[in-house]
C-alpha cells in the first residue's frame, strides 16, 4: 500500500508521468525492489525527490546537510558503528532532545538503539541518503582506499601532497612502463580524481608546463588550481591516464579519446578523456561525469514555473523538432537527458545518436556516431527511421544533410530532440535556413528553440544583503528594479567563492502559427526576436533578473553569460 501511494504522490506533484509510474511498477515486480528505488535507478526522480515526499507523507520536517558537519561533542552520541549502520547523522541537542538526520525515518529499531544509547529522546528530521553518507564520510573517515572517501578535505590535499613526493623520489628513474614501481603515481591520479568528486569538479585538467605539471579544476563553470606536479613525474602521469582510459601509450603526437569508470563514495563517476599533443608534452583534459547530476528531474533545471508549464507541454507533441542552443558547457545535455528521461516509457521507442553517448539511460537505445566507419548523424539519422522510432535524440546539427534529415523525420512524424550553436534563441531559425533548410520547412517543423546558460548560485551558507555596482547597474538598466541584491561573502564550505553549485538561465521561444508567418516571410533576425517578445518570451537577462531578485545567484554572474 505505501509503495503504490508513493508513486501516486509522485505522479500527482508531477514529479513523474503515468507511463513512467507504470514502468517502475512493472520493473519492482520483476526485481523485488523498493518503488523508490526503482524509480531513482530508471533515472526519473531523485533520491531528495522520494525523500520530500515521504517526509511530508509522514508530517516530519525535510532537510539538506549542505557542507554541514556536527561538532566533535554532538559525535558523542552517536559512535560510528551506530552512525554508518543506520546511515544517521546527529545535529542538534537542545532541552534533553537530541535530533538526528536520516533516510531511513521509519526505522523504528535504529531509533530505539539511538536513544538506548545517549539516554535522550530521539527526534528524526528526513535526509537524502546520499547528503548523509557524504557527511557520514566528512566527520568519522572512510576507508584506506583513495577512491572510497577521505576523512576530510585538508587530510586529502596532504595526502597528495605526500604521495607527489614518494612519486618524485622514486620515478626519478622512469624510462619505460616496466622501470619502475609505479605504486605511488597509481595512488596519485586516484587522490587527483578523487580530490575533483569531492570538491564537485565537472573537469579534471593535467597540463605540462616547461618546469612543472599544472593541474586544474573546473567547479562551478570556473577553472581553479590545483596541486603542482613536478615535472619528472610527466611521462609516467601521462602513461598511467592512458593505461586507465584504454589509450594506446606509445602515441604521442596526435590526440587520443579514451573512458574510464570509477566507484567513488558509493557512485558510478563516468569519466571521458582526452589526451592533446603540445609544445610540453601531451596535455590530459578528464570531464568527470555523474548521473545523479547529468539528469534531473524538469523541476530542478532553473525554470520559471510558466517556462516550466509550456516546455512539459512542448516536449509531449508527437512531432516536430524542439532545438536547445547555447555554447559548451552551457548544461544542454543535462536539459536534454532530463527531457527524456521525463518521456521515457516502455510505450515509447526513444534512439539517440551521440558524440560521444554521455550517459547510459534504461530503456533508450543510445548510439554513438563513428564517422570513420561512417557513422555520421546524417547517416545515422537514415538508418534510425527504420527502427521505428517515436522520440529520436541527435547530438548537434552540425550540417545541411543532418538538418534535411531532421526535417525529414519531423514531417513523418517523429518527435526530433537536437541541439545548435547560437547566442540566442531566435538565432536557431536564420542558422537552420543558412544551412540549406527552407523556410517553409522550418516553419512547419521546429515547435521550440530554447536557449541556456549556466550561472552560478550564491553559497547559502554564507549569503547576505549587498547594495548592487552602479556601473553594472547602468549597464542594465535595472535601477529601479534591483535596490539590493544577495551575494555570498565567501567561507569554508564555498571555498571563499561566495558561489556553490551553478543553476540554468533559460529562453524558450514556441512556435506559434503567427511566427511560422514570418519565417516563411522573412529570416530577419530582429523583426522575428521583436516577434517573440510581443508573444510573451521570456529573454535570458530577464530570467536572470527574477533569479537575482530571488537571491538565487548575483548580478555579475548574469552579466558573464548573458548579454543585452
Amino acid at each position: 500500500m505505501a509503495r503504490t501511494r508513493l508513486g501516486m504522490r509522485l505522479l500527482k506533484e508531477g514529479l513523474i508521468s503515468a507511463q513512467q509510474l507504470e514502468m517502475a511498477l512493472k520493473e519492482q515486480t520483476r526485481t523485488g525492489d523498493l518503488l523508490g528505488e526503482v524509480l531513482n535507478r530508471l533515472g526519473f526522480v531523485t533520491q531528495e525527490n522520494i525523500m520530500k515526499i515521504l517526509a511530508a507523507d509522514a508530517g516530519i520536517e525535510f532537510i539538506s546537510l549542505g557542507g554541514f558537519t556536527p561538532s566533535e561533542d554532538l559525535l558523542k552520541f552517536v559512535p560510528e558503528t551506530i552512525a554508518r549502520k543506520h546511515k544517521t547523522l546527529p545535529i542538534s541537542f537542545i532541552n534533553g532532545i537530541l535530533k538526528v538526520a536520516t533516510p531511513n525515518i521509519f526505522d523504528i529499531e535504529a531509533i530505539d538503539e539511538l536513544q538506548d544509547f545517549s539516554g535522550h529522546f530521539v527526534q528524526v528530521v528526513a535526509v537524502a541518503e546520499e547528503e548523509v553518507n557524504q557527511a557520514l564520510n566528512r566527520c568519522y573517515g572512510t576507508k584506506p582506499s583513495p577512491l572510497e572517501g577521505k576523512p576530510g578535505r585538508e587530510k586529502l590535499e596532504t595526502e597528495i601532497e605526500e604521495t607527489i613526493a614518494k612519486a618524485e623520489r622514486e620515478a626519478c628513474c622512469w624510462v619505460g612502463t616496466e622501470s619502475i614501481t609505479i605504486a605511488p603515481i597509481v595512488k596519485l591520479l586516484d587522490l587527483l580524481i578523487h580530490c575533483a568528486i569531492q570538491l564537485d569538479a565537472t573537469d579534471l585538467h593535467i597540463e605540462p608546463e616547461e618546469n612543472l605539471i599544472r593541474t586544474r579544476y573546473r567547479i562551478d563553470g570556473v577553472l581553479s588550481q590545483g596541486p603542482a606536479l613536478p615535472k619528472n613525474l610527466q611521462s609516467a602521469v601521462t602513461v598511467r591516464v592512458k593505461i586507465m582510459s584504454g589509450m594506446n601509450i606509445s602515441e604521442t603526437r596526435t590526440p587520443q579519446d579514451g573512458r574510464i569508470k570509477s566507484v567513488i563514495e558509493g557512485k558510478v563517476i563516468d569519466i571521458r578523456v582526452n589526451s592533446f599533443p603540445t609544445a610540453f608534452g601531451e596535455t590530459i583534459a578528464m570531464r568527470l561525469l555523474d548521473k545523479e547530476k547529468l539528469v534531473r528531474g524538469l523541476d530542478s533545471l532553473g525554470f520559471s514555473s510558466a517556462n516550466l508549464y509550456l516546455f512539459k507541454r512542448i516536449i509531449t507533441k508527437p512531432y516536430g523538432i524542439i532545438l536547445v542552443t547555447g555554447p559548451t558547457g552551457s548544461g544542454k545535455t543535462t536539459t536534454l537527458y532530463s527531457a527524456l528521461s521525463f518521456l521515457n516509457s516502455l510505450e515509447r521507442k526513444i534512439i539517440t545518436l551521440e558524440d560521444p553517448v554521455e550517459y547510459e539511460l534504461p530503456i533508450i537505445r543510445q548510439s554513438q556516431i563513428n564517422p570513420k566507419a561512417g557513422l555520421t548523424f546524417a547517416t545515422g539519422l537514415r538508418a534510425i527511421l527504420r527502427q521505428d522510432p517515436d522520440v529520436i535524440f541527435v547530438g548537434e546539427i552540425r550540417d545541411a544533410e543532418t538538418a534535411e534529415m531532421a526535417v525529414r523525420s519531423a514531417l513523418t512524424g517523429h518527435l526530433v530532440f537536437s541541439t545548435l550553436h547560437t547566442n540566442d534563441a531566435v538565432g536557431a531559425i536564420p542558422r537552420l535556413i543558412d544551412m540549406g533548410v527552407e523556410p517553409f520547412l522550418v516553419a512547419s517543423t521546429v515547435v521550440a528553440v530554447i536557449a541556456q546558460r549556466l550561472v552560478r548560485v550564491v553559497c547559502r551558507h554564507c549569503k547576505e544583503e549587498t547594495i548592487p555596482d552602479p556601473a553594472d547597474l547602468k549597464e542594465t538598466g535595472w535601477d529601479e528594479q534591483l535596490k539590493k541584491y544577495y551575494k555570498g561573502r565567501g567561507c569554508a564550505i564555498c571555498r571563499g567563492t561566495g558561489h556553490k553549485g551553478r543553476i540554468a538561465l533559460f529562453e524558450l521561444l514556441t512556435i506559434t502559427p503567427k511566427f511560422s508567418e514570418r519565417i516563411t516571410t522573412s529570416s530577419d533576425t530582429t523583426v522575428m526576436k521583436s516577434l517573440a517578445l510581443q508573444q510573451g518570451m521570456k529573454p535570458l537577462m530577464e530570467d536572470g533578473l527574477e533569479k537575482i531578485q530571488q537571491g538565487v545567484t548575483t548580478l555579475e554572474e548574469v552579466l558573464r553569460v548573458a548579454a543585452f
